[in-house]
């Protein structure tokens, strides 16, 4: 399999796979599906994985409130958006190998033995030296954790399919501007 991406290949991968999940060709049950593979027949091996699971979790990480975004299912999500779009998948195994290699390079370690602060090194670096590369483990993290129904429970947030008007909202009541109309400009006129 070849990993050399140029700019423009890499671009339009990235923009294919969001498009697809907007326009609902990939519908966002198919990636949040739960995942059960066995080495053998996933896209990244367990090395892979394992990495990724590391760096989402240095994004997104767990607190006393939210999980973190491998706890709810992060990696499976990234699994499955590679079985519907294989041509991610160099992509994916790309993105793991860097940051096992500048993993290697500043720390001699692999990335998941790594204490927090110096996984936060790694991945800084590489959001410095590998910008791109850096957005997509970005843009899938969040696109993983924000589209979760259980992230959505945890958040109140009510989710309304594009053509329908959501939920009613209260009237606006004008008196709330009372104070702002009746008190002296706050701005410096030029």
């Amino acid at each position: 399999m070849n990993n050399k991406w140029s700019r423009r290949s890499f671009t339009k991968a990235v923009i294919s796979a969001q498009a697809l999940i907007a326009t609902g060709a990939l519908t966002l049950p198919v990636a949040c599906a739960e995942t059960k593979k066995t080495e053998g027949d996933a896209p990244l091996d367990s090395q892979q994985q394992k990495t990724l699971k590391y760096a989402m979790d240095e994004i997104i990480p767990a607190n006393e409130k939210m999980p973190s975004a491998s706890e709810i299912g992060g990696v499976g999500y990234v699994l499955n958006i590679l079985e519907e779009l294989l041509e991610l998948t160099p992509l994916f195994i790309s993105l793991t190998d860097k940051i096992e290699a500048h993993s290697l390079q500043h720390f001699s370690s692999d990335f998941s033995t790594l204490n927090k602060d110096n996984r936060i090194a790694v991945l800084t670096n590489m959001e410095q030296s590998e910008p791109e590369l850096f957005k997509v483990l970005k843009d899938f993290t969040y696109e993983s954790y924000y589209t979760n129904k259980e992230v959505y429970e945890l958040i109140k947030y009510e989710p309304h399919t594009t053509g329908t008007f959501g939920p009613e909202m209260t009237p606006f009541d004008e008196k709330l501007l009372d104070r702002v109309k009746t008190g002296p400009p706050t701005y410096t006129k030029i």
